[in-house]
């Protein structure tokens, strides 16, 4: 038998992706029409109330975004030196000889505290119930969810297959655990710090926020509500007749933008080690992109 013998469960995705993929294409299609408008609009209250709608639809399409990507990105891998579980930048091992008990719903004989924030896809979070037991929940599904009780916490998951899982779980404790596995817990804000000490990324990072810091204040400094800037120039660099222009405070906004999108992309492929050398290179061109916009603002604002 291989001692690397192990056995994965992907968590039951389809509901998950039927309610979180519409959604934030939805959210995201709201957030490019706003951008679109506010580009144009001068200042006044649709220009403030463009700028409140942008910031309510961004902040849910964040948040709904990150969780559709850690339903796609999540398995249940059994092992002989424990259980892993992977959850987007969430990840946990358990040794086997730390989990007690497994059951289903039924079998529970307390009653199970809801996840932070229940949506389909994504039951997720720590809760604590009258009894004084902590349920950690990170599943997709309630009706396939299985418990396990630990010394720490009772985890809930919810394999595609549960019982699939229980099979598997039974054949890996045939086997024999080959080590002492130590139980390790990495969440989104340690993994944060790692991403943190590394110098490339902290560099890009710092120079990314001088540089909007710079291009917020020039903006200000100068701005007037009369001031639209060329959307499009000729080949000669002229500006042609006729032809459109957008606030400019699209500037700093759309430095933000991208800003925020190169550092998600980068933490995203960070996640990887093997990939750390492209995150840094993400995060480098997102740097670059935002004194982009800062040399623009200082050329055509006087």
């Amino acid at each position: 038998m291989s001692k690397k013998a192990s056995f994965s469960y992907a968590p039951s995705r389809g509901k998950g992706i039927l309610f979180l993929f519409p959604v934030c294409a939805l959210l995201i299609g709201a957030e490019v029409f706003l951008l679109m408008n506010f580009g144009g609009t001068k200042i006044g209250l649709q220009f403030f109330l463009l700028l409140i709608a942008m910031i309510i639809v961004a902040v849910p399409l964040i948040f709904l975004l990150y969780r559709l990507y850690s339903l796609l990105f999540s398995s249940y891998r059994l092992e002989r030196d424990g259980l892993h579980i992977q959850w987007g930048l969430r990840s946990e091992v358990i040794p086997l000889n730390a989990i007690e008990w497994i059951r289903m719903p039924s079998e529970m004989t307390e009653d199970v505290p809801w996840s932070v924030l229940p949506i389909p896809g994504a039951y997720l979070g720590t809760v604590s119930n009258e009894a004084g037991h902590t349920y950690e929940f990170l599943a997709s599904d309630m009706s396939r969810m299985l418990f396990l009780g630990t010394s720490r916490y009772i985890y809930v998951i919810s394999p595609k297959d549960p019982a699939a899982f229980m099979n598997g779980f039974e054949r890996i404790l045939q086997m024999g655990s080959l080590t002492g596995e130590q139980w390790t817990t990495t969440r989104p804000v340690g993994w944060l710090l790692d991403v943190w000490a590394d110098r490339p990324a902290r560099i890009s990072m710092i120079l990314s926020v001088i540089f909007l810091i710079i291009l917020y204040i020039w903006v200000g400094l100068h701005f007037q509500p009369g001031i639209f800037l060329p959307a499009v120039f000729s080949p000669d660099g002229t500006v042609p007749e006729n032809s459109k222009s957008v606030n400019v405070l699209v500037l700093p906004l759309g430095a933000t933008v991208i800003w925020i999108a190169g550092s998600i992309l980068g933490l995203f492929i960070f996640h990887r080690r093997e990939n750390r050398n492209i995150a840094e290179l993400v995060w480098g061109a997102s740097s670059a992109a935002v004194f982009q916009f800062l040399a623009a603002a200082v050329m055509n604002i006087h």
